[in-house]
C-alpha cells in the first residue's frame, strides 16, 4: 500500500504545479511584471520625454502573435509599448503557455535589473499589432542624463517596491499565516479600524495564498476576539494585539 501511495505521488509531481498554484504564481506574477508605465517614469515632464524617445529610440512593429522577448536583443532591455497591446504570458514545463496580464500603450517591460525590472520567466507577445520602442542600459542612461527627474522617478516608484518585498520575504518566511493576515489587515485598516470592501479571494491575492487560507485564518483571529467581521467588513478590536503579531 505505502508503494503505491509513494508512485501516486511522483506521478502526481510529474504532471507539475496545480492549476490552483498556476493561478496564483500567475497573479503574483502580475504585480512584478510591466507595472511601471511611461508617466511613473517622466511625471510632469512626459512631453519632454515622450519627445526624447521618438528622437533617440529604435522602434520595431509587430504583428500579432509575434514574440516580442525574448528575442535577440544582447544585454538588459527595456521595452515601452507605443501603441497596440502585449500579452505577458508564462510557459509551463510541458511547453504550455499561461496568461498573466495584457499591458496596454504606455507600458513598460523587460529585462533591466538595475531598475528592478524583471520578467522572471515570463514571454511578451503581440496581442494584436504593435508598435514598441527598445530601451537598452545605455540608451537609458542617456535619457536619465538629459532629464535627471527620470531617475529620480525611477527611485520613487523602485524604492517602495523593494522595501514591501523585503517585508514580505521575512513574513513568508518566518511568520505563520495567521500573523500575515494580521499584518496585512493593519496595513488595510481605515482611520476607524475598519477593513471595508476587501473580499477573502482579494486579500488572498494580495499574499498569494489560497482563499480557504485567508478564510480560516480569520476565523481564528475572531475567536481570540482581535476583530469583528461583518459583511465585506472587518473591525479590529485590539490594535495592539495584532501588532505584536506582525514581531518576528
Amino acid at each position: 500500500m505505502k508503494s503505491q501511495s509513494t508512485k501516486a505521488k511522483k506521478r502526481r509531481r510529474t504532471k507539475g504545479p496545480s492549476e490552483k498554484i498556476r493561478s496564483l504564481a500567475a497573479l503574483s506574477l502580475a504585480q512584478k511584471v510591466g507595472y511601471l508605465k511611461l508617466v511613473d517614469l517622466s511625471g510632469p515632464e512626459s512631453a519632454k520625454l515622450e519627445t526624447l524617445i521618438n528622437e533617440r529610440l529604435p522602434k520595431k512593429n509587430f504583428r500579432q502573435g509575434d514574440t516580442i522577448y525574448p528575442g535577440n536583443q544582447k544585454g538588459p532591455t527595456l521595452f515601452l509599448v507605443k501603441s497596440g497591446s502585449v500579452r505577458i504570458t508564462r510557459p509551463s514545463a510541458q511547453g504550455q503557455q499561461f496568461d498573466v496580464k495584457t499591458v496596454e500603450a504606455g507600458s513598460v517591460f523587460g529585462e533591466m535589473p538595475m531598475l528592478g525590472q524583471t520578467m522572471l520567466g515570463a514571454h511578451a507577445i503581440a496581442a494584436e499589432p504593435a508598435k514598441v520602442a527598445i530601451i537598452n542600459a545605455a540608451e537609458f542612461e542617456k535619457l536619465a542624463s538629459s532629464s535627471p527627474a527620470i531617475a529620480l522617478n525611477v527611485l520613487r516608484q523602485i524604492g517602495p517596491r523593494l522595501a514591501d518585498a523585503e517585508r514580505r520575504h521575512e513574513q513568508a518566511a518566518f511568520q505563520p499565516v495567521t500573523s500575515r493576515i494580521a499584518s496585512l489587515l493593519l496595513r488595510l485598516a481605515n482611520k476607524d479600524e475598519q477593513v471595508v470592501g476587501y473580499t477573502h479571494q482579494e486579500m488572498a491575492d494580495m499574499l498569494g495564498v489560497y482563499r480557504e487560507t485567508v478564510t480560516n485564518a480569520i476565523a481564528e483571529l475572531k475567536g481570540d476576539r482581535l476583530i469583528k467581521v461583518g459583511r465585506k467588513r472587518i473591525t479590529i478590536q485590539d490594535p495592539e494585539a495584532m501588532r505584536q503579531m506582525e514581531a518576528v
